[in-house]
């Protein structure tokens, strides 16, 4: 199904519903995913609703819309590549993997979180965390830099910097109903024990989307000034790697320490939504 000629907020909303069948599938699996996806559903309906209403007015909404699809495009790109990889270890037992396990074809950052959510006792707020920083540190300056490679002008970045804002307004301003929802859905007690082995959940704030964004945008910036590019690709593939390992392994050796024998001690309390449970 083409969406060139619906309007922006029926695009956005077409690239809600495919995130909704991810949501089921993986679901349906109990595949660690479904929690991001899950999250990553609701914050994109929240943006199509925005633009249905025109609250806030943005500038250029088409714009939105394509940044939305191409956004999604990557996203859907790394998870049909670990589909495809799974489907070929069909009859492997599961276990943990590592990065270097998954196809080159993966962006690096996607490996990285697969096999970390692989990993015995793994815990449901690392897995959105960890997912959203490949998304918002990898994914999101890349598809920024390919649309405004598709223009040729790199001033034309500039010129959508006040509705990429209006959009960490609206993504921002949802996220904290996205993690009471998540909670119910997946997670004992959200508030709690999840939150020990983050340390913290910054990544899912206002504050911290908007933060996190912000950098993408910068990040973009780089890539496009061939003086950075290369550097520029290098840390941001790295960074959601980073991190991982400061969450599972802190530079601290006591604290360090008490997580392990934390992780090993209490367990990963996960839930999976009855079948047939709605995605809304």
């Amino acid at each position: 199904m083409t969406t060139e000629s619906l309007p922006p907020a029926e695009k956005v909303t077409v690239v809600a519903g495919l995130l909704a069948d991810r949501v089921r599938q993986y679901d349906a699996a109990q595949d660690r995913r479904a929690a991001f996806a899950y999250t990553y559903y609701r914050l994109t309906t929240t943006l199509a609703a925005a633009l249905d209403t025109g609250a806030p007015a943005f500038r250029d909404p088409p714009w939105v819309a394509e940044l939305c699809e191409t956004l999604a495009s990557a996203y859907f790109d790394a998870m049909d590549g670990i589909d495809a990889w799974q489907a070929g270890r069909s009859g492997t037992p599961p276990g943990e993997v590592r990065p270097d396990d998954l196809p080159d074809s993966v962006p690096r950052p996607w490996r990285d979180v697969f096999a970390a959510s692989s990993a015995r006792r793994s815990y449901t707020l690392e897995d959105v965390l960890f997912s959203m920083m490949a998304h918002i540190s990898y994914d999101l300056p890349g598809a920024l830099r390919r649309m405004t490679a598709s223009t040729g002008e790199r001033g034309h970045l500039r010129g959508h910097v006040a509705d990429f804002h209006r959009m960490n307004d609206v993504l921002g301003s949802c996220i904290d109903r996205v993690q009471d929802d998540l909670s119910s859905r997946y997670i004992h007690g959200l508030d709690s024990l999840d939150r020990l082995f983050t340390r913290s959940d910054e990544l899912l704030t206002n504050y911290g989307i908007r933060v996190a964004r912000g950098l993408a945008w910068f990040n973009c910036d780089r890539l496009l000034d061939p003086d950075s590019a290369d550097e520029a690709a290098r840390s941001i593939a790295r960074s959601t790697a980073a991190l991982i390992s400061e969450i599972r392994s802190p530079g601290d050796r006591k604290l360090r320490a008490g997580l392990w024998i934390l992780r090993r001690l209490i367990p990963e309390r996960r839930q999976w939504p009855p079948a047939g449970t709605p995605v809304e």
